[in-house]
C-alpha cells in the first residue's frame, strides 16, 4: 500500500469533507476517542482495497445489524450512558490486499457476495485503531500489542469468522510468521489446527490481522487480553486454549481495567443458533415463496439474514 500513500491521502481528505468525516476525525486524533453507533449506523471504518494491480478504492463502511455487539465502555468520556442498542466503537483504519485470481475475475463482475471457491491466496486485511497512525503514542519498537488474526470466508467477511486473540512483546507480524510456520508443520493446538481445516474445506478467503491496542504497559497489555478473553468466552468461534494474561496464565489483579482499545474489537455477529434439518428444506421450500423475513419467523430461524445465507448458499451447502 505505501507506494499508493497519496491516493489514500487524498481518498481522506475527500472523505474528512463529508459530516461523518468530520466526526470520525475528532475521535479519531483521540487516543481513547469514541463514536456512538447505533442499528442502521455505519461502522467507523475508512476501508481502502488495493485489488489486485489497480488503484486503491474505498469500500463503503457495513452497517450495524441487529446481531452485533461489542465489548468496551458503558458510557461515553461525557459520563452519558449508551442508550439501548447503541455501541461505542473507536474509528479505524483498515487496509486490504487482494491478490487471488479467483477473487479478482469475481469482484471485477461485481460478484462481492458470492462464496469464492479455488482461493488459494486469501485476502489479506489489516485493521487498527485510527490514532495509532495519526497521533501515535507510542513508539512501536519499544511497546506490547494486542492483536486478533480473524479467518473464514463468504458471509463471515471481514469480522465475524474463527478468530485468535494474541499478546506479543516483538512484532506482531513476527508472531503471525512463527504462527503460520506452526500450521504448516502440523500443530495441534486449536488455532492451527482450525486453520488447516477451514483452508483444506475451501473456507478461507480472508485473513483479518487487527492490532487491538499498543502499549507500553505489559501489565495493562496482560490484563486487557484477559478481560478481552473472558468476554469471548461463550463465542463458539474463539480458537484460544487458555484465559490469557501473564505466563498463561497466571490471573493477575486489575483485569476488568482496560484500555478504550478494546472497543475496537469488530462488532460480531452471535452466533446464531444451528439450523435443523427440517428447518433448512423448509427454507429452500420456501424461498420462491415468501421473503426471508417471512421464512424466519415462519421456521424459527434466528433472523433473515440467517435465511439469505442459506438460500444463496453461503451456509449449509452441503446439508441435504
Amino acid at each position: 500500500m505505501h507506494p499508493h500513500r497519496a491516493t489514500f491521502d487524498a481518498m481522506m481528505h475527500r472523505f474528512l469533507g463529508t459530516a461523518r468525516g468530520v466526526s470520525w476525525l475528532r475521535s479519531a486524533m483521540t487516543p481513547d476517542g469514541l463514536i456512538r453507533v447505533r442499528l442502521g449506523q455505519p461502522i467507523p471504518v475508512l476501508h481502502v482495497a488495493l485489488l489486485g494491480g489497480a488503484l486503491p478504492i474505498l469500500i463503503p463502511p457495513r452497517i450495524i445489524e441487529p446481531e452485533h455487539r461489542a465489548l468496551g465502555p458503558t458510557a461515553m468520556r461525557s459520563g452519558r450512558p449508551l442508550a439501548p442498542g447503541e455501541l461505542a466503537l473507536c474509528p479505524e483504519i483498515r487496509f486490504e490486499l487482494v491478490t487471488d485470481p479467483v477473487m479478482l475475475d469475481a469482484l471485477r463482475v461485481g460478484a462481492f457476495d458470492q462464496p469464492f471457491v479455488g482461493v488459494t491466496r486469501p485476502a489479506q486485511i489489516f485493521s487498527t485503531p485510527a490514532h495509532h497512525l495519526l497521533r501515535p503514542t507510542s513508539k512501536p519498537d519499544g511497546a506490547f500489542v494486542l492483536y486478533q488474526h480473524i479467518f473464514g470466508h463468504a458471509a463471515s467477511y471481514p469480522d465475524d469468522g474463527w478468530f485468535y486473540v494474541g499478546v506479543t512483546t516483538r512484532r506482531w507480524q513476527t508472531r503471525w510468521a512463527e504462527h503460520r510456520r506452526a500450521i504448516g508443520s502440523g500443530s495441534r493446538l486449536r488455532f492451527h489446527q482450525r486453520y488447516r481445516d477451514e483452508t483444506a474445506a475451501d473456507r478461507v478467503s480472508y485473513v483479518h490481522h487487527k492490532v487491538m491496542a499498543v502499549t507500553d504497559d505489559i501489565e495493562r497489555l496482560y490484563n486487557t487480553e484477559t478481560w478481552l478473553l473472558e468476554g469471548h468466552r461463550q463465542d463458539a468461534r474463539l480458537l484460544n486454549m487458555s484465559a490469557g494474561g501473564r505466563a498463561g496464565r497466571r490471573r493477575t489483579p486489575g483485569a476488568s481495567s482496560l484500555s478504550a482499545d478494546a472497543s475496537c474489537a469488530p462488532p460480531p455477529r452471535r452466533r446464531a443458533p444451528r439450523l435443523t434439518l427440517d428447518q433448512l428444506n423448509a427454507i429452500r421450500g420456501l424461498e420462491a415463496l415468501a421473503t426471508a423475513s417471512e421464512i424466519a419467523r415462519r421456521v424459527a430461524a434466528a433472523s433473515p439474514r440467517q435465511v439469505r445465507d442459506v438460500v444463496a448458499g453461503r451456509t449449509y451447502r452441503n446439508a441435504r
